[in-house]
């Protein structure tokens, strides 16, 4: 592939590069609860799958939600992938496809955004999804990073809880106050930033 020259800039040598990172790329799938993500994120999977890609799924080993071995969608879509507990984990067993997707990358540290960027430059594509705001509505560990050095963002809503316009923030309806507690609707609604904010207020 040959990077073609403008002809108000001065290139004094041509360049080119080899086929292997022609659709490299790291792409981020974000949103609120029940936006989703998962749901696309199987979905992409799928659509490279079905063009030949050999994909490798990694998902936060604390998220024992529904099952061990697989990411699933509050649908119940599935598919199979390998928990790790740190990011470096993933590092072994990326060189075996093309394609490398991890779900809710927000629960992983702040390495999990080298271990993307150093995938991607080894001609991998990467798909990632999780939150990117926390119940109270802050940056979610990893995510402005990853957003940041991100080829392509996919922003998904959720619907309103209370007035079913487009949500943004996921509000936590329980009394825990850690960052991180792995819920359902039993402890998250979603909800719009007009109805989100006037429940802060109360």
């Amino acid at each position: 592939m040959k990077i073609s020259q403008k002809y108000d800039v001065n290139i004094s040598n041509a360049f080119s590069f080899s086929s292997r990172v022609t659709n490299a790329k790291i792409k981020v799938i974000c949103g609120p609860m029940f936006s989703g993500k998962t749901k696309t994120l199987i979905k992409t999977i799928d659509t490279f799958k079905s063009a030949g890609k050999k994909v490798i799924v990694f998902k936060p080993k604390l998220d024992n939600r529904y099952a061990e071995e697989e990411v699933v969608s509050h649908d119940s879509d599935a598919t199979p992938a390998v928990n790790v507990s740190r990011p470096v984990e993933i590092m072994d067993l990326f060189h075996q496809a093309d394609v490398v997707a991890i779900d809710e990358v927000q629960f992983f540290d702040d390495s999990i955004v080298s271990v993307c960027g150093m995938i991607a430059d080894q001609g991998k594509t990467v798909l990632v999804a999780g939150l990117d705001m926390d119940y109270r509505g802050n940056p979610f560990g990893p995510m402005p990073a990853l957003m940041t050095m991100a080829d392509e963002i996919e922003k998904l809503n959720s619907v309103c809880t209370f007035c079913s316009g487009k949500a943004r923030f996921s509000h936590r309806v329980s009394s825990e106050g850690e960052v991180v507690v792995l819920g359902e609707k039993d402890k998250y609604v979603p909800l719009c930033r007009s109805c989100y904010n006037e429940l802060k207020q109360e």
